[in-house]
């Protein structure tokens, strides 16, 4: 999937479908508290989510946040199933 400046996160699925994304599309070993401008990779010490991306995926976060808020989900729960599932 491709997150544009016009995407957004409303719902627990989408929460789920960005974190998919994270881990199987980027292969960002993520936590929700962390900024994504902090994600280098461990080959050269290159931003993982390039500079430009990371307001979008900041904010793409941030709704996710208000999103498992709204519907009474631990979001940290939901990130610790993607991560153990994508790291297989």
């Amino acid at each position: 999937m491709t997150y544009t400046n016009d995407s957004h996160i409303r719902t627990v699925e989408d929460v789920k479908a960005f974190f998919h994304h994270l881990v199987d599309e980027r292969k960002v070993s993520f936590h929700p508290d962390d900024m994504f401008e902090n994600y280098v990779s461990c080959e050269g010490g290159i931003n993982t989510i390039t500079l430009g991306e990371c307001p979008k995926y900041n904010r793409l976060m941030d709704e996710s946040f208000k999103a498992c808020e709204n519907e009474g989900v631990d979001i940290y729960e939901v990130g610790l199933e993607i991560l153990r599932g994508g790291m297989g």
